[in-house]
């Protein structure tokens, strides 16, 4: 039951994924696909359950699986089809117009692709993910999987509750716009019958008409921009259509196209202002300066200043902290560079450049969570490679492996934000500043320098793992290390780090046996 739930949001999640995908191709950009707010399209999930639970047995037959999972998968797709159409009076997709189509629900095509997948799955992949879910603890499992079916059924209760919510306002936009029609015909017909009574207020009328009609749009286009569903759904599912109100659905997206347009001419207006505002910008027809934008030796620079700052933030904290005592704290044997720290400013700027014009908070929790997992991954690849940590928060609340924590975390949180806001603004105009010669050659002579840095590090690292392990140098490369790179040196540059051996994962399980013919 566990390994099936683990299938279910698995495949959920893939099926989004490929969804997303299949929409970036035709659309050129990025649709939230699928029936839910979050990212999964629950109907894959039960599609892959479903083949598997029934199919199972007759996994050596690749023939059965394919005449199985046609015949499944295209029955699944045209009942979720029909339960949504009957359920919320929508049609959420059409196959109307494919050739070979069962009331629009499904068609040929797409019923191929089903007995392809459905038989691949079943014969090759959903063992392999056996494998991958089957080690997981029991207790894991439980915590993991009741969060994600929490939130699976909060979304889905929002999201029916939105929909309800859809079919209300097309009863009402009705109910307005033949009201409205009522209003405006027997307005018509008064003024025609009394054009002399009424010659003297026309005027008036039309001018109160008016204030009328444009309140009444403004409030509805406010309404339209802030409901964040109906604008998804409807971009989500361009062919939905509605059996009761299409025309008011299609009035509807009509209207929602003419503000997403207004929108996103706003806001690219705001983001060039912000931009000009934030980082330097040049005039059509101008020679770019050096490191123009977020190129290599724009990124290589901020590697290397976040190398250098991270040491001096390092040996301010060692101070600050007990013993209070001045440490040598570095990542790499030759100089004052921290490659963590350098890599995470890199990481930081990819990831959050366009945000500067976003709200602190917004930053600050990104650049949390951003900082919190690349702290984890360094530490889980420094012990895979080499089986040594350079930090341990074990001892420390709320942390996660011992190879991060909330206050670092936090930490991490409070320098994306003063980087993004304040620092890459300054140095990216300082480094721009580099006459463009001097800058090319910089950049060239510090890269090389600095991959032999880190290529020296790495090897010192790893033949002090192989002193350890009581492993003798045989050769002039082990030597070498041995002679300039002996522990008492490394020990004085790493005092933190440790040799704790590498991780050990958990052995896969086999799956379930195939039944013999």
């Amino acid at each position: 039951m566990i390994v099936y739930l683990w299938f279910f949001f698995l495949f959920s999640f893939l099926g989004w994924c490929a969804e997303v995908a299949f929409a970036a191709v035709r659309q050129k950009k990025f649709v939230n696909r699928g029936f839910l707010n979050g990212p999964l399209c629950p109907i894959y999930g039960f599609g892959v359950v479903l083949l598997d639970f029934l199919l199972r047995p007759f996994g050596r037959s690749f023939a059965v699986l394919l005449v199985g999972s046609l015949v499944l998968g295209s029955a699944l797709e045209w009942l979720a089809g029909f339960l949504l159409e009957k359920l919320f009076g929508q049609k959420w997709w059409d196959y109307s117009d494919q050739p070979h189509n069962l009331g629009g629900y499904v068609c040929l095509s797409f019923s191929v692709v089903w007995a392809v997948a459905g038989a691949v799955l079943v014969r090759f992949v959903l063992p392999l993910v056996y494998r991958l879910v089957a080690p997981i603890p029991h207790t894991v499992s439980l915590v993991a999987l009741g969060i994600l079916g929490a939130l699976t059924l909060a979304d889905f209760v929002v999201t029916v509750a939105q929909i309800v919510g859809l079919n209300r306002k097309l009863k009402y936009l009705e109910y307005v716009s033949g009201k409205l029609r009522q209003g405006s015909e027997q307005l018509g017909r008064d003024v025609a019958a009394g054009a002399e009574a009424v010659h003297g207020k026309r005027k008036k009328w039309e001018k109160d008409w008016q204030k009328q009609a444009a309140r009444l749009k403004k409030k509805y286009e406010k309404g339209l921009e802030k409901d964040w569903f109906l604008r998804r759904l409807l971009k989500v599912f361009p062919d939905l259509t509605s059996l009761k109100h299409n025309a008011e659905l299609e009035e509807l997206r009509q209207n929602l196209d003419l503000l997403r347009r207004r929108s996103s001419q706003a806001l690219q207006r705001r983001n060039e202002a912000a931009l000009a505002a934030y980082e330097s910008t040049v005039p059509q027809g101008e020679e770019k300066p050096f490191a123009f934008g977020l190129c290599y030796s724009k990124l290589f620079a901020i590697f290397v200043i976040g190398n250098v700052v991270g040491c001096v933030l390092e040996t301010l904290y060692a101070l600050a902290v007990p013993p209070h005592q001045l440490e040598m704290r570095v990542g790499l044997v030759l100089g004052p560079f921290i490659p963590v720290y350098g890599l995470g400013a890199v990481a930081i700027t990819l990831c959050l450049y366009k945000m500067y014009n976003q709200k602190d908070v917004l930053i600050f929790l990104a650049s949390m969570f951003i900082g919190g997992a690349f702290e984890y991954l360094c530490s889980f690849l420094q012990q895979a490679v080499f089986g040594t940590v350079s930090w341990e928060y074990s001892d420390s609340a709320l942390n996660i492996g011992g190879r991060t924590n909330l206050m670092y975390a936090f930490f991490w949180g409070i320098l994306g934000l003063v980087w993004v806001k304040d620092l890459y603004p300054f140095f990216s105009r300082q480094i721009q500043r580099i006459p463009k010669k001097t800058g090319r050659g910089l950049t060239v002579f510090l890269s090389l320098f600095m991959a032999a840095d880190i290529l020296l590090s790495a090897g010192a690292v790893y033949r002090e793992s192989q002193r350890i392990n009581g492993v003798p140098a045989t050769n002039a490369v082990q030597e070498f290390f041995d002679t300039y790179f002996p522990d008492e040196f490394l020990d004085l540059i790493y005092p933190h780090m440790q040799y704790v051996g590498k991780p050990e994962l958990p052995e896969p399980q086999a799956p379930p046996p195939l039944p013999q013919e």
